[in-house]
């Protein structure tokens, strides 16, 4: 079956009659049936029908390179950005996210339909050197066939870092916004960013996925929230 649906997420301000979004556009209709644009995801139900979600660059915060709710919506679904400026993305970031593929700002309109068709097709959209570095993280996160050098190593990244500071990671992990976690863990917005802050030093993270990603790899995502609150 060849139908395939496609969905565009970009800001409310976006300007969807420029020559740039038309010309994506007309990309993205040789590629695909339907093609929806919006500024909002749509309901959780009806995003299985959807191929690939095409998502502005513009929409993520440069700052974390992903929002939180794109991160997730990578976990379930096939998800590229459009509108990328170079100097800008972390490929390897973004496919450690989980991204299949990023289209640049100054692409060609055949680089672009070469690269939402190899995504449609299940292949990867990025550069050689950082599929190669991602690929290289993944190993290393790989069990150790020394399961008490393993628990060792566990141990001593894990100590790095307060009680609170656990908390509050394994709860970015999970894709909860600063608001949330300061809700949950009843502490103030300005804590929950110091946390975080003390967070990226101590784990070498430049940025909220990479803290995600080493959150993942040593501390259970299902935290233990309850019990440091106690």
């Amino acid at each position: 079956m060849n139908y395939k649906q496609l969905f565009v997420l970009t800001k409310d301000n976006a300007n969807t009659q420029s020559d740039d979004f038309l010309l994506l556009l007309k990309v993205l209709e040789t590629l695909a049936t339907t093609v929806k644009v919006d500024s909002r995801l749509p309901e959780v139900g009806e995003r299985e029908h959807i191929a690939l979600f095409l998502v502005d660059a513009a929409y993520c915060d440069c700052q974390e390179m992903l929002s939180e709710v794109i991160i997730q919506l990578a976990r379930q679904h096939s998800v590229a950005l459009f509108n990328a400026q170079r100097h800008a993305l972390n490929e390897r970031t973004a496919l450690l996210a989980n991204l299949k593929g990023a289209l640049y700002n100054d692409d060609s309109p055949e680089h672009m339909f070469k690269g939402v068709r190899r995504v449609l097709g299940g292949e990867l959209w990025f550069c050689r050197k950082a599929i190669s570095n991602a690929f290289g993280d993944l190993i290393q996160q790989l069990p150790a066939t020394d399961a008490l050098s393993a628990q060792r190593h566990s141990d001593i990244d894990l100590s790095v870092l307060t009680a609170r500071e656990k908390s509050v990671i394994s709860l970015l992990a999970k894709g909860a916004k600063n608001d949330d976690i300061a809700c949950a863990l009843n502490i103030s917005n300005h804590t929950v960013k110091t946390h975080i802050y003390s967070a990226f030093r101590k784990t070498n993270s430049r940025n909220r996925i990479e803290l995600a990603n080493w959150a993942q790899r040593y501390i259970p995502v299902a935290s233990r929230v309850m019990e440091q609150r106690q």
